[in-house]
């Protein structure tokens, strides 16, 4: 799947290199300078890792359960994203992402997992997964723009939704093993600060980067997160084009809620191939 969906908008690619541009003569910048919305839609082609704790009352801070390397959850991972731009006035943009990313697999456990209160024992089998999604939105203003670049700057929020299991048998009293099925979820919202930068370098070539930052304490989540992207677009006709860039998104928080004591520590990075329509 990963692979034919890259050999897909390759060919895209390589179909809109060869074919007219049908954009307005007058125009020698590209549509993401000179439009008023965007909207990139597309797989993002993601290499993962998700390490997570629960720390138990009775036996306090746990081990890092690794999902990826101990359970074996798939690295990679398909999963369709969305950007969308809006630009209004002469100096203001609203912008927002989504993506998000689901998992789950079988293994027999290599040595004890410490989940809470409760331990999943050694040579049992179990099942392990996690949800994620990400919704940024992001207001900002421009503090240099020309014809042919775009800086601004500005704040926006990421509501991010986190959900972990673990469900196999565990061990009571060093001998019974009854099945059990343990769970968390968090869901962060974390304000951020952040840049972008569009470059026209003809009226159907373009290149954008953007980073959002954030690392502060807010009610029960204490962290890091970075969320960027590099990459460039192709305008094929007046109001559609293809766009290939690398998204890198990490998190490293405390979570602090009564139902999950603990620590999340999540990467996303890969590949975005996407459509692009501009208006």
């Amino acid at each position: 799947m990963k692979y034919i969906g890259i050999v897909f908008f390759f060919g895209i690619f390589v179909f809109a290199h060869t074919a007219p541009l049908h954009a307005q003569e007058s125009s020698d910048v590209h549509p993401y300078l000179t439009q008023k919305f965007f909207l990139d839609t597309g797989i993002y082609f993601t290499d993962r890792s998700a390490t997570v704790s629960v720390a138990g009352s009775v036996t306090g801070p746990n081990d890092p359960i690794d999902l990826e390397g101990q359970f074996g959850l798939d690295r990679s991972d398909e999963t369709f994203s969305l950007n969308f731009g809006w630009r209004f006035g002469k100096k203001w943009e609203l912008g927002a992402q989504y993506f998000e990313s689901s998992g789950a697999r079988s293994a027999v456990l290599g040595e004890d997992i410490e989940w809470n209160d409760i331990v999943f024992g050694q040579g049992t089998n179990v099942i392990a997964g996690q949800d994620f999604r990400l919704i940024r939105m992001f207001f900002g203003r421009k503090f240099e723009s020309s014809e042919r670049q775009d800086f601004g700057v500005g704040a926006g929020i990421h509501w991010l939704e986190l959900g972990v299991f673990i469900e196999g048998d565990i061990i009571v009293n060093g001998g019974a093993n009854p099945f059990r099925r343990e769970s968390v979820n968090a869901e962060m919202p974390l304000p951020n600060i952040g840049a972008w930068y569009m470059y026209s370098v003809s009226p159907n070539w373009a290149v954008k980067a953007r980073v959002d930052w954030f690392s502060a304490e807010v009610g029960d989540y204490d962290g890091e997160l970075i969320n960027a992207s590099l990459g460039m677009n192709y305008q094929m006709f007046e109001h559609f084009g293809v766009g290939v860039s690398y998204n890198f998104v990490d998190l490293d928080v405390t979570i602090s809620k009564s139902d999950w004591k603990g620590r999340a520590q999540l990467s996303y990075e890969g590949v975005f191939a996407n459509l692009s329509f501009y208006w």
